[in-house]
């Protein structure tokens, strides 16, 4: 049965490889030796592995379209292919009960890992797909997120879009990124220029990231301001809050956006 899941495991993570490229060979390496390094010989290495391959393998009995296929391929792919490598790198795998079933449940790395999947066999902005692979692997290596935490991200995770973690993205380098320091410093209402359709849904993309308490808005002086709308949104002032840091570091740390989708998204906010 073992070794059907992995025959099973590794032809999902191949249906993945327009997506995911060439992190597919990185995750079928990790089918063969596990997690690299001194983690491939601990407790919780071994456990990775096994569930990895259980988990994947039930996947892909699962009724999947070949778009879904694709999805979920890819996003295994590059979560396995991150893991092996901050492992190469050194990194050390999370407390060992992360890894290992209790009183009869799935291990929470188990768990978090199928609602990871899920997460990507419905996800059709695509683009999303790295931010997902990025999630479980910079979890795996988290002591100090909780699964409660993890489960809350991840529902978070399905109702932001591409482009708000853009924003979230322009936000955290803005102090140290000077081509983006040029964006608006007041808010919209008095704004002369045409708000059209386009401008005024970015707008209120972030304004939900607001009002879902990831991002705040810097007052003059001290504390933040109460924003009532869209029209409210002084993008100079954005600040992510500790639980965009949160989503940042375990969503966007080891990926990468495009310097082009960022720049269209500062140009809007100029």
């Amino acid at each position: 049965m073992a070794e059907d899941d992995n025959k099973k495991a590794l032809a999902l993570i191949r249906a993945g490889t327009e997506l995911a490229g060439s992190a597919v060979s990185g995750a079928l390496g990790f089918f063969a030796a596990g997690p690299a390094g001194a983690a491939a010989a601990s407790v919780a290495g071994a456990a990775i592995t096994r569930g990895s391959v259980k988990l994947i393998g039930d996947f892909a009995d699962r009724q999947l379209s070949s778009k879904e296929q694709e999805r979920v391929g890819a996003t295994a792919a590059l979560a396995l292919n991150k893991i092996s490598k901050k492992s190469e790198n050194g990194e050390h795998l999370r407390e060992k009960n992360f890894f290992e079933p209790s009183d009869g449940a799935r291990s929470e790395a188990e768990e978090l890992l199928e609602g990871t999947l899920r997460q990507a066999r419905e996800e059709y902005e695509e683009k999303k797909l790295q931010f997902l692979g990025n999630f479980y692997s910079n979890l795996v290596f988290s002591p100090g997120v909780t699964s409660n935490e993890a489960n809350y991200y991840l529902r978070l995770f399905d109702n932001l879009t591409y482009r708000q973690f853009c924003v979230i993205c322009i936000v955290f380098i803005l102090p140290y990124h000077v081509p983006y320091q040029n964006i608006r410093e007041t808010d919209y209402r008095g704004y002369k220029g045409p708000l059209n359709a386009e401008m005024v849904s970015l707008l209120q993309e972030i304004y939900d990231l607001n009002d879902k308490g990831v991002v705040a808005c810097k007052a003059q002086g001290d504390g933040y301001s109460a924003l009532l709308g869209w029209h409210d949104v002084v993008p100079r002032s954005l600040e992510l809050t500790g639980l965009g840091e949160r989503l940042q570091t375990l969503f966007m740390a080891g990926g990468s956006l495009t310097t082009s989708d960022l720049d269209l998204v500062a140009d809007k906010l100029r």
